[in-house]
């Protein structure tokens, strides 16, 4: 008989790459990981740990991640329960997929990121109305679990990925109630056994990562991607083939004015820093620190210049084919590429009055952006192996190529 058609009658039901909670029987208890529940669909068996929250209940939480009819039995409880088809805007949890990131369900992903301590409502507005989608949580090891809580389902409301802190945590506790939110990532102490810790109770699979220089040993295969702390974007595309990993700068400066250099950086320079890593073939996260309760510290709402500058890259991104690599030929611009079909090369500082391409026979749409400004000029169709690109010898401009539509 096949169960999908025919699901029991008591069955609940929950979206694909949902939140499945199930209250367990039992006395109230005290914080903790509580017994387990195991998931069973086909041949295909998960383990979810049960929790208990602040006001006692016990509960556990599961992410289902195929369509169907799943079973669980364990910590008291047995039933069925019938997930159906992710709805709109729900991509599934994101995943590692070569050297870059994409949803579960195949969408590219391109984290455009900022950091902030704790996500308060009117930080909420502000991401929403913003370009990020991936924030990375600062929250003090003392922050309640609930609390939290909050910021991540928060954030999964407005379809933004949440990097959660697991240093000074009960990590088997915050894995095991958090697990089932498909926008969790985790960045874990640099501790082998608590990231262990993580890798069991983490039946979602998240992405994984630790957070220091370019020195910090990455390599451990449960690692996802690489979190760095380093001011030099044009040392991505060295450490994305040293790796074999995504890399993301974490920390390479932030647009303010305050006290320390790199936190006082001018908004051309941060967006600059950014770029430059896109065109690695990695990322960089914005920063900002205006003030005495700056962004990056206390939320509110950005108000540097670099976060429209970045809705724009966000389009640029949105508009390029799956596959983007960094292409080391050329050396004195930081350039990724999809062989065959797309370029695009981030100039930076530099006032070149032309740059000469190589892109193969075909037809050729080329478009230069002034990325400060926020403008895509007039394409120019050019049928040629090689050929060379006009600019208007200023800084922070980038060249676009795209193979033409066939007529």
């Amino acid at each position: 008989m096949n169960d999908t058609a025919n699901p029991p009658r008591s069955s609940r039901e929950v979206e694909r790459w949902g939140v499945l909670e199930l209250p367990l029987p039992g006395p109230p208890a005290g914080p903790g990981t509580g017994p387990e529940v195991v998931f069973v669909h086909g041949d295909r068996r998960f383990t979810a740990a049960g929790f208990t929250d602040d006001s006692g209940r016990r509960a556990v939480r599961f992410m289902p991640d195929e369509e169907g009819v799943w079973r669980y039995r364990g910590a008291g409880a047995e039933g069925a329960f019938l997930c159906t088809a992710a709805r709109p805007g729900n991509h599934g949890p994101v995943r590692v997929g070569g050297l870059g990131f994409r949803y579960a369900d195949g969408l590219p992903f391109h984290p455009l990121s900022t950091t902030v301590a704790e996500v308060t409502e009117p930080t909420l507005r502000a991401l929403a109305a913003g370009p990020f989608n991936r924030v990375r949580l600062r929250c003090p090891a003392g922050t309640p679990l609930a609390r939290l809580e909050r910021q991540v389902t928060g954030l999964l409301a407005r379809g933004i990925e949440a990097e959660v802190p697991l240093h000074g945590r009960d990590v088997a506790e915050t894995v095991s109630r958090l697990a089932a939110f498909r926008n969790v990532w985790w960045r874990a102490p640099h501790d082998a056994e608590l990231q262990a810790t993580v890798l069991e109770f983490d039946h979602g699979r998240h992405p994984l990562t630790v957070h220091g220089g370019p020195e910090t040993d990455f390599g451990a295969p449960w690692i996802t991607h690489a979190s760095v702390r380093h001011e030099e974007p044009r040392a991505v595309a060295g450490l994305v083939a040293d790796l074999g990993k995504p890399v993301i700068l974490d920390d390479c400066g932030a647009e303010g004015d305050a006290q320390e250099p790199e936190l006082s950086l001018p908004a051309p320079e941060l967006v600059s820093r950014i770029w430059e890593a896109v065109c690695q073939g990695g990322h960089a996260t914005h920063g900002e620190s205006y003030g005495a309760r700056p962004w990056r510290t206390h939320g509110g709402a950005p108000r540097g210049e670099a976060p429209a500058r970045l809705a724009f890259l966000r389009e640029i991104l949105a508009d390029a084919p799956p596959g983007l690599r960094h292409e080391p030929g050329y050396y004195d611009a930081s350039t990724v590429e999809v062989p065959g079909a797309y370029c695009l090369q981030y100039l930076g500082p530099h006032r070149y009055p032309v740059r000469h391409f190589r892109m193969g026979e075909g037809t050729w749409r080329v478009e230069v952006i002034d990325v400060w400004n926020m403008t895509v000029g007039a394409p120019v169709t050019v049928s040629a192996d090689r050929f060379d690109v006009a600019l208007p010898a200023l800084p922070y401009h980038a060249v676009r190529i795209r193979r033409a539509p066939a007529a």
